[in-house]
Parts: structure tokens; C-alpha cells; sequence
């Protein structure tokens, strides 16, 4: 019984979690990203359009990547990576999407814009785990922080 009703009371609070893995190589100054979100989630944020206005559109992985570009935004020295979609899988309850970005040049900063669905729920949470040479990091993104920089040596 107990498990009965554990059950209905997740499926009644979802979970809004997204999960972001970012890593540098500056060798060759190539960004790799990985985004995996549930796929309800990704349809209905995608409906509301992007950040700053107008429809997202066009075929599925031109619609995926305007998506993901405009709420997954690295810069270096605050000037926006150009990133490319890779890979874009659905499996029905999640897509995972592959992009990478080639870098502008030596790096000193780096800041993260993650706003992965923070217009559709106030609990959102996009996890993310960032490698930048020696440095290592898992942060959480909210509706109300969704910003992150990091000084790179």
C-alpha cells in the first residue's frame, strides 16, 4: 500500500530536472556538449518560443537546435560559442542532444547560460557537470540563477 501511494504521489510531482555536461579541450579549443531532458518537458518549453520572442521552427533537428541555442548559451570572454548539433536521439521519454563548438581563442573566462525550460516550471533544475582543463564542477541551475562563470587558467 505504501508503495501504492509513493507511486501516485511522484506521478502527481514530476520532476523538472534537465542535465547539462560541458567540456573544454583548449589544446584544440573544441567545446563538447551533451543536453538530455524529458521529452514532454522539451515540447511543451518549445511551444512558448524563443527567450526573446518568435516561434521556433522548421524540421525537428533545426527546431532542436534553435532551441537548445537559444537556452544553452556558452561565452568565452563574453562573446557566444557557435555551437552545432551533432546528435539529436529521442527514445520517446527523453532526447539527448550532442553539439559542439569550436573556441575563439585563448580563454580567460567562461560563463554558462543555462535556461533550460525555466519559463515552463518554478522547481526546474538543469544540472550541469563542466571540465575546463583542470577543473572540475557540478552546479544547479534554477529559474532565478541561471548564469555561471568560471576564470580559466
Amino acid at each position: 500500500m505504501k508503495i501504492l501511494l509513493l507511486s501516485i504521489l511522484i506521478f502527481m510531482h514530476p520532476v523538472h530536472v534537465s542535465l547539462t555536461g560541458i567540456e573544454y579541450d583548449a589544446a584544440n579549443r573544441v567545446w563538447s556538449v551533451f543536453v538530455k531532458v524529458w521529452s514532454d518537458d522539451l515540447e511543451a518549453d518549445m511551444k512558448l518560443g524563443k527567450s526573446g520572442g518568435g516561434e521556433i521552427t522548421g524540421g525537428p533537428e533545426e527546431s532542436f537546435f534553435q532551441y537548445i541555442s537559444d537556452r544553452l548559451i556558452i561565452l568565452e570572454d563574453d562573446v557566444p560559442v557557435k555551437m552545432q548539433l551533432l546528435v539529436a536521439e529521442v527514445d520517446g521519454l527523453e532526447h539527448r542532444f550532442t553539439l559542439t563548438a569550436t573556441g575563439n581563442g585563448e580563454v580567460g573566462s567562461v560563463t554558462v547560460l543555462n535556461r533550460i525550460m525555466t519559463r515552463l516550471y518554478e522547481d526546474q533544475a538543469n544540472m550541469m557537470l563542466i571540465s575546463l582543463g583542470d577543473h572540475e564542477e557540478g552546479y544547479r541551475f534554477t529559474v532565478t540563477d541561471t548564469i555561471r562563470s568560471y576564470k580559466v587558467k
